[in-house]
C-alpha cells in the first residue's frame, strides 16, 4: 500500500488533519549485520495509520512485525541498517531523526505497550513511580499532582484500589494488573500514537478480553494504534485494517472483514485455518495447499511434517488415571493457609483427552503436580495402574512412575542448556531402561516420531526454535513409553501456526499409541479443539465437568459462561479453506 501524500494537488480537496496519517512508512528496508552476515529483515514495506484508526500487523515470529513496530518509534536497535523512501511522524520527516529527537517523541507523542509486562516494568520501582516517570519527563506537574494523576490513570485502565496498587511492586501484581499498569504508563502523556506489541499473549482468556476492551476504549478520537499479534482472532474486534506479514513483506492488506472473511493469500488462509476452536474439532489445523509449509509431507519451518487427514474423536477405554477428592492447602500470610485444590475428582480414560480450564490461581497446576505424583495431596487419592502413588513408591514400581509424564509450557526451563538434544532425550531413554548400546538409535527414532530431522540431535536447546524445543520435550516424554502425558500449557507461548503443528502432532501420537492427555490451558479454543471432556476449575473447586460440547454449548454455571464469553470470535470464514 502506498501512503497518502501530504501535499494536495491543484484543484483537489485540501487534506484535513484527520486525513493526514499519524505515521507513514514508504519503501522501508531494515537489515542487520555486515558483509556476508548481512540479513535483510524488512523488504520494501509501506504502511500508514490515520488518527482514530487501528492497524493490526499479524504474522508468525520472524515475520518482521516487531522490527517494523520498533522502527516506527526509532527503536530498531544498534547496528540496524534502516532505509526508506519516506518516513513521517505526524507529518514531520523522521527519516533522519537520531536518538535525541526520538526520545522527545517517545512517551509524549508515542506510547509503547510491550508483551511481557513483568520484564518491561522496573522490578525496583513501584507501579506508581513507573507510571509517574512518564509524567515527570514529559509534563510540568508537581509531585502531588503527579501522584493524583497516576492514581487516576490506574483507575482509568481498570486497576482496582489504585491508591494501594500504586504503592506496590510489579511482582506483587497479577499478570493482568501488570499489563494494565503498562498501558497506564504508555498513555500517561496522552500520546496520539500507541503501539501494542502482543499485548494479550499468555494471559487468561478473561484477562485478555479485558485488555482488548481497554485498548478498544482507547482507540478512536485522534489516537492512532498499531497492534502487533500472531493471532488473527485476537485482533478481529479491535482493528479497522489488517496487514499480514511474512518474511518481512506485507502479503495481504485490507479491512478486517475483507481479510478475515475472504482471505486471498494462501499464507493468510493458513493462519486462519490454524486457529483452534469448536469448529476445528475433527480436522487438522495444518491445511493442504497453503504455501506456509502446511502442505502434505512438506517440511515445516519448525522441522515437523504436515499430514492432512480428518480425525474422529477417540473412543474412551479403561481408566488411565483416577483422581478422587484431592485437597491441597499451602501456607499463607501469617499463620493462615490457602486452599489451592478442594475436593477435585475426575477420571482420565485411555486414549482420550481431558481438558482443565480456569483462570490463573484456579488450581490447575496444583492438580497437575498431584496427578504427576510430585506433590502429595492433604486428602484424597490418585490411582495410576490400579494403585495409588504412595503404594507405587512403597513397592518401588518404576514402571508406574514412568507411565505418567509431563510436557511444560516452557521446555527451555526444563532442559539443561549445556546438553545437546541427543543428551536430553538420551537421559530420558536411559531412565526408561534403554540399554546404552541402543540409546543412540532410540534418540533418532524419537526424533523421527516428533517430526524432527536427525541432525537436530547435535543441537543445543538454545539453537532451536520454540516449536522445535516443544517437539524435543514431547520426544523426551515419549522416551518413557508413558500411558498418560500431562500437558501444562504446552502451546500457549507458540505462534498460531507452530501451535497448530504441535496440536496435530499430539493428536497423531494419541491415535498411534493410545495416549491419554490431561491438557491444561487458558485457551478455550485449544480445549474445544483437542479435548473430549472438560473440567472447569475456580478457586480450587470443580464447577463443571462433562463432554466438551455439552459444557460449552450449555454451561450450567455463570463462571463458565463468563469464560466462554471471553473467547475471541472470528467473522465467518470461507468454508472451503478448511477442507482437508
Amino acid at each position: 500500500m502506498s501512503p497518502t501524500a501530504l501535499t494536495t494537488p491543484a484543484g483537489s480537496t485540501p487534506t484535513t488533519a484527520a486525513d493526514t496519517p499519524v505515521v507513514e512508512l514508504e519503501g522501508l528496508s531494515v537489515a542487520f549485520g555486515r558483509g556476508i552476515h548481512r540479513r535483510e529483515i524488512i523488504h520494501d514495506l509501506s504502511l500508514s495509520i490515520r488518527p482514530g484508526e487501528c492497524l493490526a500487523l499479524v504474522g508468525e515470529s520472524g515475520s518482521g512485525k516487531s522490527v517494523t513496530a520498533r522502527t516506527l518509534v526509532g527503536l530498531t536497535g544498534p547496528g540496524a541498517d534502516v532505509r526508506s523512501r519516506a518516513q513521517r511522524f505526524r507529518g514531520r520527516d523522521a527519516s533522519a531523526w537520531g536518538e535525541r529527537q526520538w526520545t522527545r517523541v517517545r512517551g509524549k507523542e508515542a506510547g509503547f505497550i510491550l508483551q511481557d509486562a513483568l520484564s518491561s516494568l522496573d522490578a525496583l520501582r513501584t507501579v506508581g513511580d513507573e507510571v509517574g516517570e512518564v509524567l515527570r519527563l514529559h509534563g510540568d506537574l508537581d509531585r502531588g499532582a503527579r501522584r493524583q494523576r497516576v492514581v487516576g490513570l490506574l483507575a482509568s485502565v481498570g486497576v482496582p484500589d489504585p491508591e494501594v496498587r500504586a504503592g506496590q511492586y510489579p511482582h506483587e501484581l497479577s499478570g493482568g494488573l501488570r499489563q494494565r499498569a503498562l498501558i497506564a504508563s504508555a498513555i500517561a502523556a496522552d500520546p496520539g500514537f500507541l503501539i501494542a506489541d502482543e499485548p494479550t499473549t499468555a494471559l487468561d482468556a478473561t484477562i485478555a478480553a479485558q485488555v482488548l476492551r481497554l485498548l478498544g476504549d482507547l482507540k478512536g478520537g485522534s489516537t492512532a494504534m498499531l497492534v502487533v499479534s500472531h493471532d488473527l482472532a485476537v485482533v478481529a474486534d479491535l482493528a479497522d485494517r489488517v496487514a499480514v506479514m511474512r518474511d518481512g513483506v506485507i502479503v495481504e492488506e485490507g479491512s478486517v472483514q475483507a481479510v478475515l472473511e475472504d482471505p486471498r493469500h494462501p499464507y493468510t488462509q493458513g493462519l486462519l485455518a490454524a486457529i483452534p476452536s469448536r469448529s476445528s474439532r475433527g480436522r487438522r489445523l495444518t491445511v493442504v495447499g497453503s504455501d506456509q509449509g502446511h502442505g502434505h509431507a512438506r517440511s515445516q519451518p519448525d522441522g515437523g511434517q504436515g499430514i492432512a487427514a480428518p480425525r474422529e474423536a477417540p473412543t474412551p477405554g479403561r481408566p488411565s488415571l483416577t483422581v478422587e477428592g484431592i485437597t491441597k492447602a499451602f501456607g499463607g500470610p501469617g499463620r493462615g493457609r490457602r486452599t489451592a485444590v478442594d475436593g477435585v475428582s475426575f477420571t482420565l480414560h485411555r486414549g482420550t483427552t481431558l481438558g482443565i480450564v480456569g483462570e490463573s490461581g484456579s488450581g490447575k497446576s496444583t492438580v497437575a503436580r498431584i496427578a504427576l505424583g510430585v506433590e502429595a495431596p492433604d486428602a484424597g487419592t490418585v490411582h495410576v495402574r490400579g494403585r495409588t502413588w504412595g503404594e507405587h513408591r512403597a513397592s518401588r514400581d518404576l514402571v508406574a512412575r514412568r507411565s505418567v509424564q509431563m510436557i511444560y509450557q516452557d521446555p527451555l526451563q526444563s532442559f539443561d542448556p549445556r546438553k545437546t538434544v541427543r543428551q536430553v532425550i538420551g537421559q530420558a531413554a536411559a531412565a526408561a531402561g534403554t540399554p546404552r548400546t541402543a540409546r543412540a538409535g532410540r534418540v533418532l527414532e524419537l526424533l523421527d516420531l516428533v517430526g524432527l530431522p536427525a541432525d537436530r540431535a547435535r543441537a543445543r536447546p538454545l539453537d532451536l526454535s520454540g516449536g522445535q524445543r516443544q517437539r524435543v520435550a514431547i520426544a523426551r516424554a515419549l522416551a518413557a513409553e508413558p500411558e498418560v502425558i500431562i500437558c501444562d500449557e504446552p502451546v500457549s507461548a507458540l505462534d498460531i501456526t507452530v501451535q497448530a503443528r504441535i496440536l496435530d502432532l499430539l493428536t497423531d501420537l494419541q491415535d498411534r499409541f493410545g495416549l491419554s492427555y490431561l491438557f491444561i490451558s487458558h485457551d478455550l479454543g485449544v480445549i474445544q479443539h483437542i479435548s473430549r471432556e472438560v473440567l472447569v476449575l475456580k478457586d480450587g473447586v470443580v464447577l463443571e465437568h462433562g463432554p466438551v460440547a455439552e459444557v460449552f454449548d450449555q454451561p450450567g454455571h455463570e463462571y463458565t459462561r463468563h469464560l466462554i464469553n471471553a473467547i475471541p470470535e472470528l467473522p465467518a470464514v470461507r468454508k472451503d479453506l478448511f477442507r482437508p
